[in-house]
């Protein structure tokens, strides 16, 4: 049992006189005060709060300088220096940042905080310099999108260098916004892409991720590299059905609006009938990972359906009243089954 010094020494007084009042058997008290030991400081946690102590006295420091007017005279100089001047600026903190974490590298657990602070502002200085890249060379189109993708795969090469997970879902996250973007553009911009609308475009592009983190999962060099590419694959994929069955394949806000929720159904129909049948694979193989996506996808589904259908028909206290209602059923089985 884990106590404070405080409770330690209070807990060693009270069985000294339970002993001494003959209430223990012999070697008992040994024992009792063997089984308790001093609590032991978190410093990983006391590390996390220093961190995001740094970085707000950062930015209290910051807007306190700009407050005066010498300072804001600095920084209006310091806006009048070219594009070429900023770009080899950010390429040098990005020189510096990743320089620094290589340092620490040799410490990841020591310093695995720092080193994925000083990796985080390495991205950052390297996605500004690839703005600015993009700028000086008056990038457009499709030059200027590709830029996302650069990003993307610098992230997954951190990642590989400096064993960090966080930079494999980052490298994901730009693919899936360059995949975004450049679909986007070859549609002129207007919302639709070869006669699908942006859910719809997602339910395809997740499968991206999903089947490299299926590729790759036997592999032992990149285990850790599938996981989070396979669960940013699961993730877009019911993000994207949901989608579908709250909006359909409308691409625009006001044609959404202007069809009746009927028009919808047949979306959120295949919806319930791809969870249900992960839900039912899960528990016929038993993995607990397709019962939980399905089981949480059909509840979603399930509310989506209520609101789409019964939020203009029914009066707002009925309409609360069973929300409420199925929140408090939903909540008596969780208690029950966490029983």
């Amino acid at each position: 049992m884990k106590l404070s010094r405080k409770q330690k020494e209070t807990t060693a007084k009270l069985i000294d006189w339970w002993d001494c009042q003959d209430l223990l058997h012999e070697g008992q008290a040994q024992q009792l005060k063997e089984s308790t030991e001093l609590k032991s400081i978190n410093w990983k946690k006391v590390a996390e709060y220093l961190m995001g102590l740094a970085v707000v006295s950062i930015i209290v420091a910051f807007f306190t300088l700009v407050a005066d007017k010498w300072i804001l005279e600095i920084f209006e100089r310091l806006f009048e220096i070219s594009d070429l001047a900023i770009l080899l600026l950010l390429l040098f903190l990005t020189f510096f940042f990743y320089l620094a974490g290589w340092r620490i590298h040799r410490h990841p657990r020591r310093y695995n905080l720092s080193l994925e602070t000083l990796l985080l502002l390495g991205s950052l200085s390297f996605g500004g310099a690839l703005n600015y890249f993009g700028s000086i060379l008056h990038l457009n189109g499709f030059p200027e999108i590709f830029l996302i993708l650069v990003f993307a795969f610098h992230a997954f090469a951190i990642s590989h260098i400096y064993k960090s997970i966080i930079f494999s879902a980052i490298g994901w996250l730009g693919i899936m916004l360059w995949l975004a973007l450049e679909s986007s553009r070859q549609g002129d911009w207007d919302g639709s892409w070869m006669g699908m609308n942006i859910a719809f475009r997602f339910v395809f592009f997740s499968l991206i991720p999903l089947i490299t983190g299926m590729l790759f999962k036997k592999s032992g060099a990149f285990a850790s590299f599938s996981k989070i590419s396979e669960q940013t694959g699961w993730l877009f994929f019911w993000i994207s059905l949901w989608g579908l069955a709250l909006f359909g394949n409308h691409d625009t806000l006001s044609s959404w609006e202007a069809v009746p929720a009927a028009s919808l159904l047949p979306w959120g129909m295949a919806m319930g009938i791809i969870s249900t049948g992960f839900w039912v694979a899960g528990r016929k193989r038993n993995n607990s990972q397709w019962k939980w996506m399905g089981g949480v996808t059909l509840i979603v589904n399930a509310y989506t359906q209520f609101f789409l259908f019964l939020w203009d028909p029914l009066h707002p206290a009925l309409f609360f009243a069973i929300l409420g209602v199925s929140f408090w059923m939903l909540g008596s089985r969780a208690e029950k089954i966490k029983r």
